[in-house]
């Protein structure tokens, strides 16, 4: 059995979806539908069935996806034996979008440290980060997680501590009727949030899983008009007027249309 193209496959089966597998792998949907179905003819079976969730691997399937992944630790193993050869190598690091604004940070005085050694960064979320650090693809990962979340096997080093706070438009209502105020009571959220639509993180995203926990106290469910990967698209959007979010403190650092209300507690 020839083991084509391995990342395809263990895409297709990290994201359930071709779809997004295509955006993560930077090619086309058709281009990876016309893998898959390729594939699966040579094979004379079906890899995957579709659920209501997404692809789920078939018996077949599985067995395919162990291979690949037997594969991929083969090349990512001869590839660091060669580099160790030549003295050169690479990091291969998985980065949140919060991560990602940190390791940006920090390349100069990496690249000066290190020069020989190339990083290959996997932007994605905590649960497709961890299950990467597990699966070996990884070698570390610069995540934002919460108090409430399990902790990577391989243990995680704090680097910062980062505070919420309620972004609202600068035209919004509440911020006209409150010029001075710089705190919201945890309880008054329902409150102030009822005449605003939600701009809400993916699930998946630190901050979500903490705004879920907020509200399922609060027996409350705001109006979400859009959800969105990013946290500093979300600032943007609440610059603009779209609604209100839940962002941290460095997310509306600087951003002249948004007023920040501490959380209290």
């Amino acid at each position: 059995m020839d083991i084509k193209n391995p990342e395809y496959i263990l895409e297709i089966a990290r994201q359930q979806s071709v779809t997004h597998a295509a955006e993560k792998l930077f090619v086309t949907q058709s281009t990876l539908s016309q893998y898959l179905l390729k594939l699966e003819s040579e094979l004379g079976t079906p890899l995957f069935f579709r659920e209501k969730t997404g692809l789920v691997p078939t018996e077949a399937g599985q067995v395919y996806l162990q291979a690949a992944r037997a594969v991929v630790e083969v090349q990512n193993a001869a590839a660091a034996s060669i580099a160790a050869l030549k003295k050169e190598g690479f990091l291969c690091v998985g980065v949140s979008f919060w991560g990602l604004t940190l390791v940006t940070d920090l390349l100069p005085a990496f690249k000066a440290r290190f020069p020989d050694i190339t990083l290959r960064l996997f932007v994605d979320d905590y649960a497709h980060l961890k299950g990467m650090m597990q699966a070996g693809r990884i070698d570390l990962a610069v995540i934002s997680i919460t108090e409430d979340d399990d902790r990577p096997a391989q243990g995680a080093v704090p680097l910062r501590r980062e505070e919420l706070v309620a972004a609202l438009p600068r035209e919004a209502a509440y911020c006209l009727e409150h010029p001075q105020e710089e705190i919201i009571s945890v309880e008054q959220l329902p409150q102030v949030l009822d005449t605003l639509s939600f701009v809400s993180p993916d699930e998946g995203a630190s901050i979500r899983r903490i705004e879920d926990a907020l509200f399922r106290k609060l027996l409350y469910r705001p109006h979400v008009i859009c959800e969105v990967e990013r946290e500093d698209s979300a600032a943007r959007m609440v610059a603009a007027g779209v609604g209100a979010a839940i962002l941290s403190v460095e997310d509306v650092r600087g951003v002249g249309e948004i007023r920040a209300f501490r959380l209290d507690p």
